[in-house]
């Protein structure tokens, strides 16, 4: 990517420069900023005659951090045009930098002792500061200074961190332990942060459990600034395929919803068993005692994966996929009427009652034609429905379009996730990049009305 900033137009340059700067972003969501005569720029510097940009890196980061630099990704690289930059002769000059950042995240131990600062950096009492992402900008934006060279980096650093900013990722559909994945909600938020995510919502199936356990004022969560959405997926009864409706921003002290969870929690285990009998009578399938308590004695929700996963210890499947293609699902089909379970009327109502937003979850698990499936949506609007999921692992470009275009026709709010387990689990999902990387979002209608709501 490359960006010109050439705010007064200058067509004739009296100097080039290149240089080389670092955005490096540490565990705890700080970035690194250098504090050189008063002004603030990442680290890095010039680029020598002859010198690949790796080794200027490399060499300026040793230089002003001390620390060995080894892993980076480029991020962009500005032409960034000076009209009158002053020299430090007090000399006027008109000049071209182009200068190419890179972002790292990591952690990592500054080496004073390693430094090798110019005299001019020393004499200049050139200082390095980690600072908050989430006050960075803010800090930045209203620093000021007398130094006229300072109007020159502050426009330039705010691009940088707002791009920064702006390329982080979007996860409105995860599952901790406390449902069928594998991370508890520490975890997965940890695991976010390194994913570069900057909103997360965490949505186990039928559960308020995990939810409940984030401490929003965990350090890494306020230094990182990223945004932890209240969330919940609620499985619906339907005459075929899958329903489940998702809640966002709900109250996840509302006593109903609470209520309804206890219930459901219930129901799962009647569900569980009688899966394992179909499957038992059907397949000859039979597990051990210990396993079968083992699940019902889970800190989540139990469903089929639970029991998908017992396939995989008694070598009847390899992976979750073949344990639902070749058992599950029949087996679900057998015994899904007989299941107790709750109407999507009903959890478009148990979400809204709780003050969240209803999105329709991954609709082509209803496994509906067009017709169909725009007959439901319209039955599911008049009952509340607000919004759709149109991104996801298991959607096609093809069904993104359909689904988009429903969406401008009923006015619905658009979300969207990775449906991510876990690597155990569901192996070929990653969180925030979906199935071989076919998500990426940045930007959802969703995401902007929770902001609204919050701000």
């Amino acid at each position: 990517m490359k960006k010109v900033i050439n705010i007064d137009n200058i067509s004739v340059v009296d100097e080039e420069k290149e240089k080389v700067r670092l955005l490096l972003e540490n565990n705890q969501g700080q970035i690194l900023l250098c504090n050189y005569n008063g002004i603030y720029m990442l680290p890095g510097g010039k680029v020598d005659s002859n010198e690949l940009l790796e080794d200027a890196l490399k060499r300026e980061i040793k230089e002003e951090l001390g620390i060995d630099l080894k892993k980076y990704d480029n991020l962009v690289t500005i032409d960034h045009y000076q009209k009158d930059y002053p020299k430090l002769d007090g000399s006027l000059l008109n000049r071209k930098v182009k200068t190419h950042y890179y972002a790292v995240k990591a952690e990592v131990s500054l080496d004073r002792k390693n430094q090798n600062l110019t005299d001019r950096e020393k004499n200049n009492k050139f200082q390095l500061e980690w600072i908050n992402k989430k006050d960075i900008l803010r800090f930045i934006k209203y620093y000021k200074t007398n130094n006229p060279r300072d109007r020159f980096f502050k426009d330039e650093l705010l691009y940088v961190l707002e791009l920064y900013q702006n390329n982080k990722l979007i996860d409105m559909h995860t599952h901790t332990v406390y449902s069928d994945g594998e991370l508890t909600p520490q975890e997965l938020i940890t695991y976010a942060f390194k994913r570069n995510i900057n909103v997360l919502a965490i949505t186990d199936h039928d559960t308020l459990n995990g939810i409940k356990t984030i401490d929003k004022n965990d350090p890494l969560i306020i230094n990182s600034g990223i945004k932890i959405i209240n969330g919940i997926e609620l499985s619906a009864k339907a005459n075929k395929g899958r329903m489940h409706i998702l809640g966002y921003d709900i109250d996840i002290d509302n006593k109903q919803l609470n209520e309804k969870m206890k219930e459901l929690r219930t129901n799962s285990y009647y569900s569980v068993l009688s899966l394992i009998n179909q499957i038992k009578k059907d397949y000859n399938i039979m597990f051990d005692a210990e396993d079968i308590k083992d699940i019902f004695s889970s800190i989540g929700n139990i469903g089929r994966p639970h029991i998908a996963r017992l396939l995989m210890k008694y070598k009847y499947a390899k992976d979750v996929d073949e344990a639902f293609d070749k058992y599950l699902i029949k087996a679900y089909e057998k015994t899904r009427f007989s299941n107790k379970g709750i109407s999507y009327q009903e959890c478009i109502k148990l979400i809204k009652d709780a003050g969240g937003f209803a999105i329709l979850a991954h609709p082509n698990q209803l496994k509906m034609n067009d017709k169909e499936l725009e007959d439901t949506l319209q039955n599911m609007i008049n009952c509340g429905l607000d919004g759709i999921e149109i991104y996801h692992s298991g959607h096609s470009k093809e069904e993104i379009k359909k689904y988009l275009l429903l969406a401008e026709r009923y006015n619905l709010l658009i979300s969207g996730g990775s449906d991510y387990h876990g690597i155990n689990i569901k192996p070929n999902i990653e969180l925030g990049t979906g199935f071989n990387n076919n998500l990426k979002i940045k930007k959802l209608s969703l995401v902007d009305c929770i902001d609204k709501r919050i701000h």
